[in-house]
């Protein structure tokens, strides 16, 4: 599981280092791999990952091809290479990058727990700093169990898509699939949940419909479904 999060962790890193004409490049260089309308729908290199990994060409023993790539985007940058090389070798990104606890960090960081809040009538707890994902209290959202049922059930590999489209950040993710890394209904449950949770305890219809109908998602059908509540 720890060599699971180092992995996240590093193609976060990568995200972060690439700069966008590297990334256009990037995506060109996986042509053969990637069809150009999802290409298309590629918006960051975290989509880009996450389509490999579907085509088993990336993984956290399978980066061979993560490496041509990058040194065919990047003109031979050792900066964003040596991310790689560095967790090949086993080497922590917090030990390569030294944090000042004084220093002032953005709180959308991937690397900083979000904020939490109690509410108190729903009786309902959403993210707190410094405190895991596995540690925190499971929230419940009785009243809207079917939606969150019916869309664990039928959100396939689009979910990542879906949940950044509705706010979730990569790293509010990357800490639900370390904490359930065997199941994919329960790392959809646990975001939406969470999303739920940081949206004040209310399932917005409207967002997740047009999440559902966005370019980079396409669920029309469980749009539809979802805005006539047949479900």
């Amino acid at each position: 599981m720890a060599a699971d999060f180092e992995y996240k962790q590093m193609l976060l890193e990568l995200d972060k280092s690439l700069k966008a004409e590297e990334f256009e490049s990037l995506k060109f260089l996986c042509k053969d791999e990637v069809k150009k309308r999802e290409r298309e729908s590629v918006n960051r290199p975290t989509d880009l990952w996450e389509i490999l990994e579907t085509r088993e060409k990336l993984g956290p023993n399978n980066l061979a091809f993560l490496k041509q790539i990058i040194k065919g985007s990047c003109n031979g940058r050792l900066d964003v290479l040596r991310v790689i090389e560095n967790f090949e070798r086993g080497i922590p990104l917090d030990s390569q990058r030294p944090v000042n606890s004084s220093s002032s960090v953005p709180t959308n960081h991937p690397y900083v727990q979000q904020p939490v809040f109690y509410n108190p009538v729903l009786k309902q707890y959403g993210q707190q700093p410094g405190m895991p994902t596995r540690d925190r209290p499971q929230v419940t959202s009785i009243k809207y169990m079917k939606e969150i049922n019916f869309l664990t059930k039928n959100l396939g590999r689009e979910w990542r898509f879906f949940m950044r489209t509705l706010g979730v950040t990569d790293g509010d993710m990357m800490s639900v699939e370390q904490d359930h890394p065997r199941s994919l209904r329960d790392q959809i449950y646990q975001c939406l949940v969470l999303w739920i949770s940081n949206n004040g305890g209310q399932f917005d219809r409207g967002r997740i419909v047009a999440a559902l109908r966005d370019s980079a998602v396409e669920r029309y059908d469980l749009a539809g479904r979802i805005q006539d509540c047949d479900i």
